[in-house]
């Protein structure tokens, strides 16, 4: 299999993407008019490029989901797969704006290989009672080099204004046994797509649907001389939400998979093997080498060995932010310049942890924004990454990948979580495809020491201990967001919460916990003279309810089985009692992957307060949702349950 071609499937099929493009350069507008019938052409299934309906012109909102910006008119493919391996596919796409938000669909972003061709692009207006076409100049048409297997080709739609029809259609050839999803669902709603496919009888090719609809069209017949026709089309489409803590959006797409019987994870472990960007990059020699390899022989320990090539390899190398499972410049090239993909730097690990005799092996994997891998579908398209595998013993093993900023070598990392990998043995050609998992439960620790003021305020200190994917998590959060914007984070945008001092400790630790030092006053506002009223879930990972929409439309994963152990002690103030304190409880889900438990009491003039949230389990699918929706809802009214203290 020609690797350009399994790379194919990274996106051919979903081609018409939101980008980011230059600006526009000032054009002179080539317009072709014609007078307005009132008579309606069919649109439900499409029309011919150029052949526009008065009626969408018209159109001010979608009407079967009336706040969305643009929708899709129609999307249709046709696609036919000849028994050499050529596929012919032809794509044509209109699209609706509705206001000025949605303008941006009018940025195009056209990933391709080869073989693309025959691209017409237009914006179509309607102004007064002429239905002006502006064709998209040349100019505007713009080509960059993603990586050397990869171009983009970027359009920018001149005119668009609410109200502006767009319209692309094109044209690629190119030879391949690999066919990428068809995406029926996008980010704005779809009033028709098509997906009209020939394979030649040659071909053995399952097509696997992935819908949550009737089909409006529905046809298989036999085509003489040319194969099997599967014709499939879903009409009035909602656009696809971004739900909290759901699996990656293109595996929850309505769509079409193609899936060749003729491959085997053996034939792609093969591929990898003889690559001349994979498997012939694992024994390039690397400058300083052996000088590296000598200080590390004189380490005893073989945790310590793979820790300190870890290390070398982390902090020398700058990931240039691409994931790939194929180098770009070589490992040689990469090392040098101290710069790399993903597949560099983590080839450049594997190469040093085996000359020092540790037992490695090279393994793809998918990122999460590159979806999720299918077991069933050997394909190599599928990965985008390259990561290095370590079995320690027969229960436990090492994930390594040296691009990681808070990666450590001990520590699976947290985006491969939940995904699989294919491991692969260069010597052997042998190969594992597992799923990767986490069984070791992270665990954070909240504790708040306050003293509570007779005028209706709390002053005191919170403690917050983080390990596992939590300190991970917390860290990144802090870096991407500054120390002002994190602390905003930490009041959880309650305004009468004020933070004076944070204190980060061990954040620089492979070993040691993040410790976080909090100094905090805060209003309690709802007090009056004669009551106190105050919530003690403070600082805690749980201020506000993920899962308030009583409906579900995707699958849910939290990742990480997780432990939240948070504490409080709040001094009474002198005159006061207490007047109402929350019930103790214990609550789960019926298979106790979710447990909440509360413990509050008074002793010797304070408050204590005990919450326990433990996550055992990470996967619930959106048939299990009803019951995550209700434990999570009583969850929250117990969590923001407020203690009442009474003057004396």
């Amino acid at each position: 299999m020609n690797k350009i071609f399994a790379l194919l499937a990274l996106s051919i099929f979903t081609l018409f993407v939101k980008a980011q493009t230059p600006k526009a350069p000032t054009q002179t507008i080539s317009t072709k008019e014609s007078q307005l019938k009132k008579e309606s052409l069919p649109v439900k299934e499409g029309q011919p490029y150029g052949k526009v309906d008065t009626a969408d012109l018209e159109l001010k909102s979608c009407d079967f989901e009336k706040d969305a910006n643009a929708m899709v008119l129609f999307d249709k493919a046709e696609v036919s797969f000849d028994p050499y391996g050529e596929i012919t596919f032809i794509r044509h796409k209109r699209i609706k704006i509705f206001n000025d938000k949605g303008k941006d669909q009018a940025n195009i972003n056209i990933p391709y290989i080869d073989g693309m061709h025959g691209v017409e692009a237009e914006t179509i207006n309607l102004n007064g009672n002429t239905i002006e076409y502006i064709p998209v100049d040349d100019k505007l048409i713009y080509k960059e080099k993603i990586n050397k297997y990869h171009r983009s080709l970027i359009l920018t739609f001149p005119g668009v204004k609410p109200g502006s029809i767009i319209e692309l259609k094109y044209k690629w050839t190119i030879r391949s046994f690999l066919l990428p999803a068809w995406e029926f669902q996008s980010e704005i709603p779809t009033r028709y797509s098509e997906l009209d496919i020939t394979i030649a009888k040659e071909n053995r090719i399952a097509i696997v649907f992935k819908i949550s609809q009737d089909f409006s069209k529905k046809i298989d017949e036999d085509v003489i001389f040319r194969g099997r026709r599967t014709v499939r089309a879903l009409s009035n489409i909602h656009s696809f939400k971004v739900e909290p803590y759901m699996t990656p959006i293109e595996d929850n797409l309505q769509r079409a998979q193609f899936k060749p019987y003729s491959f085997l994870w053996p034939a792609i472990s093969k591929e990898l093997i003889y690559d001349d960007d994979f498997g012939k990059q694992l024994n390039q020699k690397l400058n300083d080498e052996k000088a590296i390899l000598a200080k590390i022989d004189s380490i005893k320990s073989e945790k310590l060995k793979v820790d300190s090539i870890f290390n070398i390899v982390k902090n020398r190398m700058v990931w240039d932010k691409k994931d790939r499972w194929f180098t770009n410049v070589g490992v040689q090239k990469a090392w040098d310049k101290k710069t790399g993909n993903s597949a560099e730097i983590n080839l450049i690990l594997y190469h040093l942890l085996v000359k020092a005799g540790i037992k490695a092996y090279p393994m793809v994997v998918s990122t999460p924004d590159n979806g999720i891998i299918d077991p069933d579908y050997p394909d190599l398209a599928q990965f985008n990454k390259v990561v290095v595998y370590i079995q320690r013993d027969s229960t436990k093993h090492y994930i390594l990948d040296a691009t990681g900023k808070y990666s450590i070598y001990n520590q699976i990392p947290y985006e491969l979580l939940s995904s699989y990998g294919f491991l692969v043995a260069p010597k052997t050609g042998n190969n594992i495809l597992f799923n990767i998992q986490c069984d070791t439960a992270s665990a954070q620790l909240v504790f708040v020491n306050a003293d509570i003021k007779s005028e209706g305020k709390m002053s005191g200190t919170a403690d917050i201990v983080s390990n596992g994917y939590n300190k991970v998590n917390s860290l990144k959060l802090y870096d991407d967001l500054g120390e002002k914007k994190y602390i905003d984070n930490l009041t959880d945008a309650d305004n009468n919460l004020k933070i004076s001092s944070l204190k980060l400790e061990n954040q620089h630790s492979d070993t040691l916990s993040l410790e976080q030092h909090i100094n905090f006053d805060l209003n309690l506002s709802a007090s009056d003279n004669n009551y106190i009223y105050f919530n003690p879930n403070l600082f805690t990972l749980f201020g506000t309810n993920p899962f308030l929409s009583e409906d579900r439309y995707s699958n849910i994963d939290f990742i990480f089985k997780n432990n939240v152990y948070i504490s409080g002690v709040y001094k009474i103030p002198d005159g006061y009692k207490v007047d109402v304190l929350p019930q103790n409880q214990i609550m789960s889900t019926e298979d106790k992957g979710l447990i909440f438990k509360r413990i509050i009491g008074e002793q010797d003039g304070n408050v204590l307060v005990r919450y326990i949230i433990s996550r055992k389990r990470t996967r619930y699918t959106k048939e299990e949702y009803h019951e995550l929706y209700q434990f999570y809802k009583k969850m929250f009214e117990m969590l923001n349950e407020q203690i009442v203290l009474k003057k004396s």
